[in-house]
């Protein structure tokens, strides 16, 4: 009775593990704890749930690092956040590849009148295989273009790249505008 009851656990706990993969593996959401009910269940997550939700993390914070660069006009922060073989397909624009090439792209877009006063990415779905993460996400944002603030959108492709002992950088990024609202 006993080895039946095991079996029937162990079964159930596979399931919920298959589940939360899946469920991660389609971008879906799930409820999270309060924080102190969160740390004790942290030690019963699988690892691959642990680094997924590290990686997300991560991903988050580079969008939001990309943004206050852009804010600030930091071309250098710009590329830096790229691999050195690193191509950008912007909307409406030719392929851009290589950190000099990208590094001009931003120095012209940046250039450009207007001026971005916040931007907020949130994620569509992301697959990670290895040192890389494809992430999909929707963009929103709004931007001052002859003194009157504009609202943006667009979606954006982007592959993240992990760099050996080092953070993650992009590899390719595609963007592109939707229908203004």
């Amino acid at each position: 009775m006993w080895s039946r009851r095991k079996q029937w656990r162990n079964d159930l706990e596979t399931l919920v593990k298959l589940v939360l993969c899946i469920a991660a593996c389609c971008g879906l959401t799930c409820f999270v704890p309060d924080q102190a009910t969160q740390s004790t269940k942290n030690d019963q997550m699988p690892a691959f749930l642990k680094q997924l939700a590290d990686t997300r993390k991560t991903i988050a914070d580079g969008y939001a690092q990309w943004t206050e660069a852009v804010k600030a006009g930091n071309i250098d922060a710009l590329a830096a956040m790229y691999t050195n073989d690193a191509t950008i397909l912007p909307d409406g624009e030719d392929a851009v590849s290589g950190t000099g090439a990208i590094r001009t792209f931003y120095s012209h877009w940046l250039a450009q009148p207007g001026k971005l006063v916040d931007e907020k990415f949130e994620n569509i779905n992301s697959v990670q295989e290895g040192s890389l993460l494809i992430d999909s996400s929707r963009y929103r944002g709004v931007a001052i273009r002859n003194g009157k603030e504009v609202a943006f959108s667009g979606q954006r492709l982007v592959v993240w790249q992990r760099q050996l002992q080092g953070p993650w950088k992009i590899l390719r990024d595609a963007w592109n505008k939707s229908s203004p609202e």
